[in-house]
């Protein structure tokens, strides 16, 4: 990359200037501010959309276009860094790298306006609401990609767990679908000293999970709660790396009081999968599980979840054109496994062929963690990207 000291420059200061202002969901209006601020200044034309987001295309004369899109929002999260940059909104936080992510995007359009005669336009999507639900959908649904004949978008996210400067990605199945699982148990209360008089949603709760977690330990891929050799709910058999599948609880409410027993628990959690068939196969697990509870203990059992995102997967052909431009990086690693976190940016590959990228930051410190926190210098790295995938 040609005048790699200055774009280091220029992402330092994008990141710090964004970190110290997040906002949440889809009203970003100093974000947006800020973005516009640089912008505004290069050879672009500008649409919004999504509450706060903004589309910027670069007309090159060319048949084709390639996107590159960033996310925009932040978490309600008190930040606990100790730096210059730190937030300057109570209770908010960049603390999954989104500022980095619209650091590189702004930092791409820079250079973009800076290069006559590139073989492709270029849309760079600054999208809102990819914490909350909502926002890449959106943005897809307005017809906006095939207004400007995108053929490819492309997308980074920032990684903790892999050496600094580092991408990443691998074709096919990448992130999985997730969605948000709720069980509602309604027993019957009575007092303590008379159990056998009601009907224990709280016992009921703990009957259920177990049965959920050992009949999904038996799929094919199944990922399991614990490590080898601890507890006895069985270890699932392996299988290929998009076959596994993910149903966790993390969190439950139930009953008043120590000595009476409870009337009703509240279970939630979430699924994950790599296909709309393994999602509908653990969904129907689930339910299943939940029938045979009622029969058992006689009682209610309410199962609902949302429809989540779909899984982010790599357009195989799409990758298979961009590998060698990935094997010239000073830093490549194809991944054997995919991730199971999920991401929005699956939407644009319905629309598009498209491929997803981590960049690693090296720190170990999680996502949406209150002291997320990298080395800007990492960010070179994923712009250096962008360009070579320009051509």
């Amino acid at each position: 990359m040609e005048n790699q000291a200055l774009y280091i420059s220029k992402l330092r200061r994008h990141r710090r200037s964004l970190h110290m202002i997040p906002e949440l969901d889809r009203e970003l209006p100093e974000t947006k501010k800020y973005l516009l601020s640089v912008l505004e200044s290069l050879d672009c034309s500008l649409t919004f959309m999504c509450g706060s987001g903004i589309c910027a295309f670069f007309d090159m004369g060319q048949k084709d276009t390639f996107a590159f899109r960033s996310d925009m929002d932040g978490l309600p999260i008190e930040e606990k860094n100790i730096c210059e940059y730190v937030s300057l909104h109570r209770g908010r936080m960049h603390a999954c790298g989104h500022d980095g992510h619209m650091a590189m995007t702004l930092a791409l359009g820079e250079y973009v306006n800076s290069r006559a005669g590139l073989n492709h336009n270029v849309l760079l999507i600054f999208q809102p609401a990819e914490e909350t639900l909502g926002g890449a959908e959106e943005i897809c649904r307005t017809g906006i990609l095939e207004k400007y004949n995108v053929t490819r978008v492309f997308g980074i996210h920032l990684w903790p767990f892999k050496e600094k400067s580092v991408i990443a990605s691998k074709p096919g199945a990448f992130m999985p679908r997730s969605a948000e699982i709720n069980l509602h148990i309604r027993g019957k209360a009575a007092h303590g000293t008379a159990p056998y008089e009601g009907n224990d949603a709280l016992y009921i709760s703990a009957s259920l999970i177990r049965s959920i977690y050992t009949e999904h330990s038996q799929r094919p891929g199944a990922i399991p709660h614990f490590p080898r050799g601890t507890g006895d709910i069985p270890t699932a058999p392996p299988a290929a790396p998009d076959e596994r599948t993910l149903i966790h609880f993390g969190k439950m409410e139930s009953g008043y009081a120590r000595n009476v027993v409870s009337d009703y628990s509240h279970i939630l959690g979430t699924v994950r999968a790599f296909s709309d068939e393994d999602f509908k196969e653990i969904t129907d697990l689930i339910r299943s599980c939940c029938r045979r509870i009622e029969a058992e203990y006689g009682c209610q059992v309410e199962f609902t979840h949302s429809s989540g995102y779909p899984p982010v997967v790599n357009n195989r052909e799409l990758y298979r054109e961009i590998h060698p431009v990935l094997e010239a990086l000073p830093s490549y690693e194809e991944m054997e496994l995919p991730l199971m976190i999920s991401e929005d940016f699956s939407f644009y590959g319905l629309y598009a062929p498209a491929v997803f990228f981590i960049l690693g930051t090296g720190t170990g410190i999680p996502l949406h963690s209150s002291d997320f926190d990298f080395d800007e210098d990492i960010l070179a790295a994923g712009l250096e990207l962008y360009i070579r995938l320009l051509g």
